[in-house]
């Protein structure tokens, strides 16, 4: 095994924990379930995933995972946190663009759509 390989597999090993963790089988599970609500400068952002058991998990992938999150009952709770915690920091405005919505669609109204996604 070359040392790429290694790390490639340690990585998503490390993926899979995360996933796990959340109460997924794997990382394609939780990924599919997944949202990207706003940019955190230079390199990082939040995330909202919807768990199997229909809460939300929002998570920032700083760091290496698996990550620490913070579950919500609702979407509701969780786009809010989300977006306190976006105005707390002082972002600016554009780094605000949750995934799973048309442009202008009201993203605190109802969860975000799968088919929706930018995959």
């Amino acid at each position: 095994m070359n040392i790429k390989n290694f790390f490639k597999g340690l990585i998503f090993k490390k993926y899979g924990e995360f996933a796990s963790e959340m109460g997924f089988q794997d990382w394609k599970a939780a990924y599919d379930n997944t949202f990207f609500i706003f940019r955190i400068p230079e390199d990082a952002q939040w995330n909202a995933t919807e768990l199997p058991n229909k809460s939300w998990a929002v998570w920032n992938d700083e760091g290496q995972p698996p990550y620490s999150f913070r579950v919500f009952a609702s979407w509701e709770e969780a786009i809010i946190f989300l977006r306190n915690l976006f105005e707390q920091e002082n972002y600016k405005e554009h780094y605000w663009e949750p995934e799973g919505y048309e442009p202008g669609e009201n993203v605190f109204i109802k969860p975000p759509d799968k088919n929706k996604k930018d995959d």
